[in-house]
């Protein structure tokens, strides 16, 4: 037998828990179940979001006859044996909870067989209770499928969303495994519709099928390897809003602030794919029952590596390091010496170059007036005012993959609070003074964004793309305008994304510099 139970000390040191939310989490580990079998092809069928059936069929090694039971019993693995294990594990599952949980809660059917088996077994329970053990004729692999979730825990399925927002995570899930292994055949079908079948492929070449030709052609390669490990992955060369970062860990996919924070400083909003591969004993990812979360030996490797690996692929890539001084007088001070302001002129019709109390400030145009728009949008949104709206002359088609499909569904009337109207994958109506390419780009960041539809996020996306723009020539009373809406912002240093709004020199510095002090 391969399937055994773990000792007591080493449950104790496990983060144990319950690993069934909804319908993703099932499907999170029956994936991750048949990677650890060595598939090299999964093909997932879900009908009613996984509410009625979540059935997931591998062509991998299979279960023992005399395993099968075991399968299904808490605390049950063949990926760790003892405590040390703990700190060498290079599978995905290894705390034996998954099926134990998902069989408690549903109606599981186990039919799997081994190459060395002339028949496979089939293994039903219901509610965590065997219905039945019998042999059935099956192809080499497992098959699960789980119907009927939550049948038994009537509260626990209210607690459930509408199917849209549950195909929403399930596709998620399904495209986290299958950017992760690219060699490996993903195939997924909702509600008899087939929406992936991703053949094995490079990485670049499966990014292409899930992202599209040409948003793929814009991301660069980058590569970094230590004494430690390797990074690699792809980043984006130009800003681009509209799509989640992704970041996996010896290939699991993980939730890391961590490493998100150090990539916003130092390349800002833009998309990222990493990819670390580490030793096992370096990353903790014992953290969470759901292994979403890990932790790392040492943190500051971590920095070194991403440093490295920018520096070395991207010459530094693309930070903002220009240091400034923050305006230090109260917003009253502001307000009384809009006068002083004195505009000098533009420079590459980019930058307001203005003087104001012995110094010299350079403003970037862009961003004052993104602040400046900012607030404006954020105040109407938190009092449920409506943006206006302009309907267009033709409606443009919209370019969605099955996933964000689901969620304009889902957010439907959200985006008609925001001024879009979308009919059959359409764009109708778009926010009043909006460019259509510019509404586009927003109205695909913000169904990125979801379910994290916040206002301020809203406000952040609506605010950049109805600013002016660097190359646009602004009139001297424009200038003038913007300056004062600006300097009376609740804040004037930075813009909704962190970036600094201008630069300022003194008088004295210049002197200094240019030998009259």
């Amino acid at each position: 037998m391969k399937i055994r139970p773990l000792p007591d000390e080493v449950v104790n040191k496990i983060a144990a828990g319950e690993v069934v939310e909804r319908p993703s989490s099932v499907l999170k580990e029956l994936i991750e179940n048949f990677l650890d079998a060595s598939a090299s092809l999964i093909e997932v069928s879900i009908e009613k979001a996984g509410k009625r059936l979540i059935s997931v069929f591998d062509n991998g090694e299979g279960i023992e006859k005399q395993d099968l039971i075991n399968a299904v019993k808490r605390h049950y693995t063949s990926k760790i044996k003892a405590l040390e294990d703990l700190y060498s594990i290079i599978t995905y599952g290894f705390r034996g909870e998954a099926l134990s949980s998902i069989s408690s809660v549903s109606r599981l059917t186990i039919t799997s067989r081994t190459k060395n088996d002339l028949h496979g077994s089939q293994l039903s329970l219901e509610g965590g209770k065997i219905l039945s053990f019998s042999e059935v004729g099956c192809p080499v692999g497992t098959k699960v499928e789980v119907k009927d979730l939550f049948f038994n825990v009537p509260a626990r399925e209210k607690f459930l969303k509408s199917e849209n927002t549950e195909n929403i995570h399930n596709v998620s899930i399904f495209l986290n495994y299958a950017i992760a292994n690219p060699d490996k055949h993903f195939k997924l079908s909702i509600d008899s519709k087939q929406v992936y079948n991703l053949y094995p492929s490079s990485l670049k070449e499966r990014l292409t099928l899930i992202y599209g030709k040409d948003f793929v052609e814009n991301l660069k390669y980058v590569e970094y390897e230590n004494y430690l490990g390797k990074v690699y992955g792809f980043v984006s060369l130009d800003s681009v809003k509209n799509k989640k970062s992704h970041i996996f860990i010896n290939k699991r996919p993980v939730k890391s602030p961590f490493i998100s924070s150090i990539m916003k400083k130092k390349i800002g909003d833009n998309f990222f794919i990493l990819f670390f591969d580490l030793p096992p004993y370096f990353v903790d990812v014992n953290v969470h029952p759901a292994k979403i979360e890990v932790k790392f030996q040492k943190e500051k490797v971590i920095v070194d590596m991403i440093e490295s690996l920018l520096k070395d692929n991207l010459n530094e890539f693309k930070a903002f390091t220009v240091s400034y001084q923050e305006l230090k007088q109260p917003k009253s001070a502001y307000q009384t010496k809009e006068g002083k302001f004195e505009i000098i002129g533009q420079i590459e019709d980019t930058f307001i170059v203005a003087y104001s109390d012995s110094y010299v400030y350079f403003i970037d145009q862009h961003v004052a007036n993104e602040r400046v728009m900012y607030e404006i949008i954020l105040s109407q949104l938190k009092e449920s005012k409506k943006i206006p709206s302009q309907r267009l002359l033709s409606p443009f088609k919209l370019d969605l993959s099955p996933k964000q499909e689901f969620i304009l569904k889902e957010i439907n009337d959200t985006l008609e609070t925001l001024g879009f109207k979308v009919e059959n994958n359409y764009l109708i109506s778009i926010p009043y003074n909006m460019q259509i390419s510019k509404a586009v780009e927003t109205l695909y960041e913000i169904v990125e964004s979801y379910p994290d539809i916040t206002h301020e996020k809203v406000a952040s996306s609506l605010s950049c793309r109805m600013s002016i723009t660097a190359g646009d020539r602004l009139t001297l009373e424009k200038a003038q305008e913007l300056i004062k809406n600006w300097i009376k912002t609740e804040n004037p240093n930075v813009c909704p994304h962190g970036r600094p709004i201008y630069y300022k020199i003194s008088i004295d510095e210049i002197k200094k510099a240019v030998g009259r002090k």
